[in-house]
């Protein structure tokens, strides 16, 4: 396909997506507003489940595809821009190699941090579920409502370290790495923020590990995925690639946050 033309196709797609992105988020605001999910609300089980999740699975899906959309527009630049300066110069650009077998050591090292923070998030949900079960006012529907907000909230949170994961299965990936260390970042920021907001609640150390334990974590994956990226080699536009990485991260973890609230506060299901 002709190089404007592809170009041309990731825009209008940008634009579809961010209509539909849109639209799906004014949904899911209406609805909120209107309190479909509250528990006095008389609105269809149905209508409440593919609301719950339909509206959130476009909205993440969405902006994962904008950024993988974006990204290709930034390449397709980059090897305009290269091929430009070869007829200038009348020599082709020579890309700058990559020493996979150094890349090897922190490859591993990002893959056991970000795995690592995935299990963490299972373990600490197998933790809530053994103190919701102990609990003398636990009930079977209330014990359940928890468990599948805790679940859906888990799986939402994780998206973006699952996504770097599957990305550097066989290697390091630029964006992916970038990705990681801006989605830990937010992680460690937005704990931070919580944790003040919240401390004068605080009674038990075994609060206080929960709320450590989950900064310690996005710290491990700061330190690794930062030494990974300096082991790619440098490109013009690894500045505007972060900003799109932490941008990404910056709107992801407010709508995670937005979503998981309304499982766990009105749990429609």
């Amino acid at each position: 396909m002709d190089r404007v033309a592809a170009q041309t196709l990731r825009v209008l797609g940008i634009v579809a997506i961010s209509i539909v992105i849109i639209v799906a988020g004014l949904i899911f605001a209406i609805a909120s507003a209107c309190g479909v999910w509250s528990s006095s609300s008389t609105a269809d089980q149905g209508l409440k489940l593919a609301l719950g999740i339909g509206c959130p699975v476009i909205l993440i899906g969405g902006i994962f595809l904008i950024a993988k959309l974006a990204k290709g527009i930034a390449r397709t630049r980059r090897e305009a821009l290269g091929a430009g300066v070869a007829n200038v110069a009348m020599s082709p650009v020579v890309p700058q190699p990559r020493d996979f077998a150094a890349e090897e050591e922190p490859l591993l090292h990002l893959r056991i941090a970000v795995g690592a923070r995935i299990l963490l998030s299972a373990a600490m949900l197998t933790y809530q579920r053994l103190q919701t079960t102990a609990s003398p006012y636990n009930t079977p529907s209330y014990s359940r409502q928890l468990l599948v907000a805790g679940v859906l909230g888990a799986i939402i949170y994780e998206a973006p370290n699952a996504f770097v994961l599957w990305r550097i299965r066989e290697r390091l990936e630029r964006f992916a790495v970038l990705l990681a260390v801006a989605y830990a970042g937010m992680g460690v920021l937005w704990t931070m923020w919580s944790f003040a907001i919240y401390f004068r609640y605080v009674h038990s150390s075994h609060t206080l590990v929960n709320w450590l334990l989950p900064i310690a974590a996005e710290i491990g994956i700061i330190v690794t995925g930062w030494r990974a990226r300096r082991m790619l080699p440098g490109q013009p536009d690894d500045d505007s690639t972060f900003a799109a990485a932490g941008a990404v991260a910056f709107v992801y973890t407010f709508l995670a946050y937005g979503i998981t609230n309304i499982f766990y506060r009105m749990r429609p299901f």
